[in-house]
């Protein structure tokens, strides 16, 4: 027989376990190191306000920063290279970054199509990216969006709506396991993917 626990310590278990990877047991452990850990909990709680007040995307990249305005990236004068890496999430920046093989600027589309979904063209930021290659001084665009079903699509997608752009549409070379997200795909993968990309046909 499960033993009932109070109300609001089964809600803080829900809320935590529609975290990515948090199943039950874990968020259990979670809730029990915040209740053996009053200061801790206090310290979460400012932290989270801290982020919900400050956090935004970035006007440009649609990655994080503080405020409003640019990020920390794309204000950075010395990322040179005239390349535009379009990415899924925010954290696939973070994967590449760690890489160290790329020097240029990064589009966050915030998803991938997916029409099962219901993702659409409308759902991500494909406005602001078409805005930016039609108008920024890049040479390059890098499809960096995965090797699942849906990111195949959305970077054919791409591809097609720039078949006129002057510069060339590229994707990481061979390396990257099929299906998987590159935030967990290890720095000199990903250094080695981004230095043999090849130009995608359509």
């Amino acid at each position: 027989m499960q033993v009932p626990l109070p109300p609001s310590l089964q809600t803080l278990l829900e809320v935590l376990q529609r975290l990515p990877g948090i199943g039950p047991r874990s968020a259990l452990r979670i809730a029990q190191a915040i209740l053996k850990k009053p200061d801790l909990l206090h310290r979460m709680i400012e932290v989270l306000y801290d982020v919900q007040q400050q956090i935004r995307t970035c006007s440009s990249c649609g990655f994080w920063t503080e405020g409003e305005g640019l990020c920390a990236i794309c204000s950075d004068p010395n990322r040179t290279e005239a390349a535009l890496c379009v990415v899924k999430d925010a954290s696939d920046v973070l994967a590449i970054e760690k890489s160290q093989a790329f020097r240029g600027h990064y589009h966050v589309l915030g998803g991938v199509l997916d029409p099962l979904s219901g993702v659409g063209e409308k759902d991500l930021r494909f406005t602001q990216l078409w805005e930016r290659v039609r108008t920024g001084a890049y040479e390059e665009v890098i499809l960096a969006l995965g090797t699942s079903p849906e990111a195949e699509t959305t970077a054919y997608y791409i591809a097609r709506q720039l078949a006129d752009w002057h510069g060339r549409v590229t994707r990481f070379a061979s390396g990257i396991p099929v299906g998987s997200d590159l935030e967990y795909v290890d720095p000199l993968t990903l250094s080695r993917s981004l230095r043999e990309r090849q130009p995608l046909s359509i």
